[in-house]
């Protein structure tokens, strides 16, 4: 494959694209996140890193930052709660020598040494669930990026620097599979900022990942387009060839139970009554013990087909005569079941008002965003499924589960840990 002609696409967004202000602004926002990172969190205070202070600084890393607002400025959707986020600083405040390899990363110009430091963290963090050393590297992108947004880019992912570097034709000096994290954060950061400025994109790691993510470039790698309706414009994903359905391991199968059971358990201490399909309950209720809140019918007047539809999806959490959240937990290789139920569901009852959720690993993240937006889920009657339907992690239900006063928090706390599909940009 050879590296294709961009070139209009790079002018097309130079045209548009105000680079000196924007490094203006980076300068600025690098040097806050240096200053929270060295002194605050650095620090020998005792006492921890108010939500405050540390929303302050997500807003940069987390483009779904809390306070965040279109206009803001952050490096990506990093896919990580603000819970987690806040969590994570006063983990590096209390345990300096986590913290400090962080900051040796962040600080670290030698690509080997980089590479090594990155690896050691991944060791270091070793079956923490903090959402720090994931397999996309989302979390060390994002810090990369926001503490020097020159040299490092804001494609935070992994598994969209894998399909740039496909579109780009670039042959990796490694193998996929079997390379380190820090092997592909360092080293595919480095071709990817080569090969963009060799086919004319002159500018920082900021204004480069701005380019790949913007109108002009982002269709032709990411197998986006737009659907025009006379609503609202609407941006879907054709999938790619590997989308046939496939059964993850076993012990898959075992841990969605294992989080079907927690999202039981979590509706229940907030006081919501559960459904749980007929053919699931004798394997959830190993692992969930209810009171007198499962229900055995659903108090709702939809038809039989449409009821048919409802009682199958994985964990509903009813108020009364009204579901108000539904959750499908995807363990398959193409999450598509789930979501196919969801639509059924939308479009069996278009005006229905349900907060619908597809929670699986954190590996099939990506993929659970791409099929929502796939071009069948963009054309049901009333909105579009990515419009209603939020991805959650296994890790956030088990954070969720966790948290101090849950039987006092309202449902609305699990937006704080969702990811949307509806959003504009990257």
């Amino acid at each position: 494959m050879t590296n294709p002609n961009i070139s209009t696409q790079i002018a097309q967004f130079l045209s548009k694209y105000d680079s000196k202000e924007m490094d203006c602004l980076w300068s600025k926002q690098s040097r806050q996140v240096q200053d929270f990172l060295n002194k605050r969190v650095m620090s020998d205070a005792k006492s921890p890193i108010s939500d405050e202070e540390c929303d302050e600084i997500i807003k940069i890393l987390d483009r779904n930052g809390k306070g965040n607002t279109k206009g803001s400025q952050a490096v990506a959707r990093a896919m990580i709660p603000q819970g987690a986020w806040r969590r994570m600083f006063n983990q590096f405040h209390s345990d300096k020598k986590l913290g400090s390899l962080l900051i040796n990363i962040l600080e670290e110009k030698n690509p080997e040494k980089k590479i090594s430091l990155i690896d050691e963290l991944y060791k270091m963090n070793e079956g923490n669930r903090n959402n720090l050393t994931g397999p996309s590297g989302n979390a060390v992108g994002a810090f990369l990026a926001a503490y020097d947004p020159t040299n490092n880019l804001s494609v935070i992912s992994l598994n969209d620097r894998r399909s740039l570097i496909d579109f780009l034709g670039l042959h990796t000096p490694f193998d996929w599979d079997d390379a380190s994290v820090g092997t592909k954060i360092v080293i595919t950061n480095k071709m990817l900022l080569d090969s963009l400025r060799e086919s004319g994109l002159e500018g920082s790691a900021r204004t480069i990942s701005v380019f790949c993510y913007s109108p002009y470039m982002k269709p032709l790698w990411k197998g986006e387009h737009t659907i025009k309706r006379p609503e609202k414009d609407i941006s879907v994903t054709v999938p790619t060839e590997d989308d046939a359905e496939q059964v993850g391991p076993d012990e898959s199968i075992s841990d969605s139970m294992q989080i079907q059971a927690l999202i039981a358990k979590i509706g229940t201490v907030m006081g919501f009554h559960i459904w749980l399909p007929r053919a699931d309950r004798g394997r959830v209720l190993k692992a969930w013990t209810p009171n007198d809140n499962l229900l055995e019918e659903l108090p709702l007047g939809y038809t039989s087909t449409i009821m048919k539809t409802i009682e199958q999806i994985d964990v509903l959490w009813v108020k009364k005569k009204t579901i108000v959240r539904a959750f499908e937990v995807e363990h398959t290789t193409s999450v598509y079941s789930g979501l196919l139920r969801m639509a059924d569901l939308v479009a069996l009852q278009p005006n229905i008002n349900i907060k619908l959720h597809i929670v699986a690993d954190e590996s099939r993240h990506d993929k659970v965003l791409q099929e929502i937006r796939r071009p069948v889920f963009s054309l049901l009657e009333g909105r579009a499924l990515s419009e209603m339907c939020t991805y959650l992690s296994y890790d956030s239900i088990r954070t969720i589960s966790e948290l101090d006063h849950l039987s006092r928090m309202l449902d609305g706390v699990i937006e704080d840990y969702e990811d949307k599909a509806s959003t504009d940009d990257d």
